[in-house]
């Protein structure tokens, strides 16, 4: 008859197990990112995502009932993660408004051009997917949006900001963002931090009075 080993913490089984499950899930919705952002909604087929996994069509079926809850699942783990990144740096009470929207500005590059291209794609083509899902991206582009504006406004009524149009100001902003993954190229590592630098310092001219020093 065997003693149990004494002194020594073994993690429950139900824990590993949604250890598992978890990077699991996220594999899949990671593949199906990719897929959605080449291909668009329609022509996305979960055969694709399961040959990309080198798993069984069926397993996909195992954590996702249908194509739709998987794609719900991309959009929210894409959309709610950066937010929340972006908000815990908007939500930070140390450092200036301008510190802040630095910051915003510099993760908004990192995502979109460095780290994640293929989820700035899946956010700039809605227009083909079904209604239910167009309103929830406008759901997690106005949470984003609101953001970035409220660290703006923030900066005007203390004066670190000077602006004469915000809403105008702003839109030229997000359109200056968004626009970077068309047309920067890198061919070197540090090729990526030049241009971050250089977008974040005229990016911040439109906040700033003329003549005031970036």
């Amino acid at each position: 008859m065997s003693v149990p080993a004494t002194g020594v913490d073994t993690p429950p089984r139900s824990n590993r197990v949604a250890r598992r499950r978890n990077r699991k899930v996220a594999d899949i919705v990671a593949a199906a990112a990719e897929v959605l952002a080449e291909r668009g909604y329609h022509d996305t087929g979960l055969d694709e995502i399961a040959e990309r996994l080198d798993i069984a069509k069926a397993t996909l079926y195992h954590y996702f009932p249908n194509k739709e809850a998987l794609v719900m699942a991309c959009m929210e783990s894409v959309g709610a993660e950066v937010n929340q990144q972006l908000r815990d740096i908007a939500d930070n009470g140390s450092g200036t408004a301008r510190d802040r929207l630095t910051a915003l500005i510099g993760l908004q590059l990192d995502i979109i051009v460095h780290k994640s291209p293929q989820m700035a794609s899946l956010f700039r083509q809605p227009l083909d997917w079904p209604q239910a899902y167009q309103e929830r991206i406008r759901q997690l582009q106005r949470d984003h949006y609101a953001i970035f504006r409220s660290v703006v406004r923030e900066g005007i009524q203390r004066g670190e900001f000077v602006v004469e149009d915000e809403a105008a100001t702003i839109h030229n902003l997000y359109g200056a963002m968004n626009y970077v993954p068309v047309w920067f190229q890198p061919k070197r590592k540090k090729d990526f931090s030049e241009m971050s630098e250089a977008v974040v310092d005229s990016l911040l001219r439109l906040f700033l009075p003329p003549g005031a020093p970036t």
